[in-house]
């Protein structure tokens, strides 16, 4: 009887125990491009249902905050889960990603769709996509349809979390204007969820309400929820959502493919509550000071600079220690060694060394991602900086 009960314990575990995730290959439309993800399957053996995953633009540096975390929710209940890599073969940096555009991603969508469709493990007709932020954006690009002209879709239902819904980012109508003429509104066969912040300063929520509204209008199954107070990137590690809110998306999106893909085939559905997001929510308050390091060509200069919250803004205080030119203070993405091109934030100007700024509606937790950089520049857009610093990573 004992050789037995193990002998049922051991196939159990074969059946049960979720193998480890696998990193893989497949192939892109893109001639001579192969795109990589990482492929997390459940433990049972049976075809699954499955989701692909369309990260940030933060690449495979932000898997931690939120696509990791999706997927092994995914593979716990039962679902295949696929978080696609867009950036490594195109060999783009985080500072880069704004050189791909919705239509290459949203065609990596695609293409990895139509990769899990072929594997044995996938019920191949029960296939979602969801994405945050530029994923989100390259989800909204993978379904879209122009009026009057259908075409067949690897997904059954979608998900874009802050995904940018005006033009030009996105290459489809309905999203920028309050009303639009019935060709002109966004348009897709299969049911959408859109969620997003109401303080989200990236994608103006305006937007995403207009785009909604005029999609609703033709017919199209699509739902927006908004977030009060939010920011981009909320319900990542480092967002600035409330531990409510982040449970609140979590179970929203679960409710959302359990209800348009399938239900959780483990037999347990997805659900979390506040208190797991309690002790990984960055504190909303708080003051940090930086160095600023001296950069390059006439007028660089070392220093440091403040950053306080203060309410729903950041106050930004600038003080290098000999600059006598008439400068400008961003806050740029990307880090000292490799920034983007153009501010994100404009924090005015720098004279003799010394200059402020307010930030308005954003969380100091959102600014230290990572992925921020306090620069003062000759100009706006200026490559080169006189004096930079890192915005350290909230831990």
């Amino acid at each position: 009887m004992r050789l037995l009960v193990q002998g049922m314990l051991v196939l159990l575990a074969t059946v049960f125990a979720a193998p480890a995730p696998s990193n893989v290959t497949f192939s892109s439309t893109t001639a001579g491009l192969q795109l990589t993800g990482i492929l997390y399957r459940p433990g049972s053996s049976a075809p699954a249902p499955a989701i692909v995953i369309m990260s940030g633009t933060s690449g495979t540096e932000g898997f931690q905050n939120w696509e990791i975390p999706w997927a092994r929710r995914l593979q716990s209940a039962g679902y295949v889960a696929l978080i696609v890599d867009s950036f490594t073969a195109r060999h783009l940096a985080f500072a880069d990603h704004w050189k791909l555009g919705a239509a290459a991603r949203g065609q990596d969508a695609l293409d990895a769709g139509a990769f899990l469709a072929q594997q044995p493990f996938v019920v191949r007709n029960k296939i979602g996509v969801i994405g945050r932020s530029g994923g989100g954006t390259a989800v909204l690009q993978a379904i879209v349809e122009r009026a009057g002209r259908a075409r067949p879709l690897p997904f059954k239902m979608a998900v874009a979390d802050y995904g940018y819904c005006q033009d030009p980012y996105g290459a489809w109508k309905g999203g920028t204007a309050p009303e639009r003429p019935n060709n002109g509104a966004y348009r897709t066969a299969i049911p959408l969820l859109i969620t997003i912040g109401t303080f989200d300063s990236h994608v103006p929520l305006a937007s995403c309400v207009a785009l909604t509204r005029n999609a609703k209008r033709n017919g199209v199954n699509v739902t927006l929820v908004t977030y009060a107070g939010a920011e981009h990137a909320f319900d990542a590690l480092y967002g600035d959502g409330t531990p409510q809110q982040k449970a609140n998306v979590v179970n929203t999106i679960a409710a959302f493919i359990a209800r348009y893909l399938a239900p959780s085939p483990s037999g347990t559905p997805i659900a979390v509550s506040a208190a797991a997001f309690a002790s990984s929510t960055s504190v909303a308050g708080g003051r940090i000071v930086v160095p600023m390091q001296p950069g390059k060509g006439l007028g660089s200069a070392s220093g440091s600079a403040t950053l306080t919250q203060a309410g729903h803004d950041v106050t930004v205080a600038i003080n290098l220690s000999e600059s006598s030119s008439h400068s400008i203070g961003q806050i740029r993405q990307g880090q000292c060694a490799q920034l983007y091109p153009y501010g994100e934030y404009q924090l005015g100007s720098v004279i003799n060394g010394t200059g402020s700024g307010v930030v308005r509606n954003v969380r100091l937790s959102y600014l230290m991602n990572g992925h921020f950089a306090i620069v003062v520049a000759s100009t706006q857009s200026a490559t080169a900086a006189l004096s930079c610093a890192n915005i350290p990573r909230n831990t």
